[in-house]
């Protein structure tokens, strides 16, 4: 994952998904997009083939409004957009320290649409920042999990030379359908336990003839508050 700062917004995106999306948009990388593609297939070793393997998500904060956190994203083929009111969490400070990349971190918790999570947080670094929408504290986020673990975010390195200005990535120079955050994470989990289903009707290709669409989705979103909507 990449979390890219400026002066006013910043962005957060899989390089999984950036590197895959750049190549198809390419000529050049086109080509080297399914050559990839089949020696993964080829050598059966799939991690060769360029796709998005965490999320297709590109969150921006404040871009290019200050009060919004805008994301886009794929679903069912389909290139969407959601806007939300940029706001903190409501972190509750702990008297706990640790060392992250020669960094004094402090601890603070939160719950956040369904997760109860842990954040360590540098005030060396006056940036009141992190991956994903976490954002809020005296200092920037160096890591961050729920109280399971079943997503955690540890930060590897910091550059801060010769990075190129934020921009609003669009690299399929498609029109975005609008939607809502609770409308796409709602739609999110019809794909997942159905997505032949799904497929079918956006292109007409029917991967699954004998009608077995239903899939047991055996994990859950980072936001689980659409279970009560």
């Amino acid at each position: 994952m990449i979390l890219r700062i400026g002066k006013t917004t910043s962005q957060f995106f899989s390089h999984y998904t950036f590197y895959a999306d750049s190549l198809l948009n390419n000529p050049n990388g086109n080509k080297l997009f399914s050559q990839l593609t089949l020696e993964a297939v080829r050598s059966r070793d799939h991690s060769k083939r360029p796709f998005a393997r965490t999320t297709q998500d590109y969150i921006y904060k404040r871009y290019p409004e200050t009060d919004k956190l805008t994301t886009t994203s794929t679903l069912n083929l389909q290139r969407v957009t959601f806007d939300e009111v940029y706001e903190s969490q409501n972190w509750l400070l702990i008297d706990s320290t640790k060392i992250i990349l020669n960094y004094k971190c402090h601890l603070a918790r939160c719950d956040f649409r369904g997760r109860e999570y842990y954040a360590w947080y540098s005030p060396d670094i006056g940036i009141s920042d992190g991956p994903w929408k976490f954002n809020g504290l005296p200092g920037l986020i160096l890591e961050v999990y729920d109280k399971d673990r079943h997503y955690f975010y540890e930060i590897e390195g910091i550059y801060t030379s010769n990075i190129a200005p934020i921009t609003f990535y669009n690299h399929y120079k498609d029109t975005f359908i609008k939607t809502t955050r609770m409308e796409f994470l709602q739609a999110q989990r019809r794909f997942a336990e159905e997505p032949f289903r799904h497929i079918k009707a956006a292109t007409g290709l029917d991967l699954d003839p004998e009608n077995k669409s239903f899939i047991e989705v055996k994990h859950d979103f980072l936001e689980k508050d659409y279970h009560n909507k």
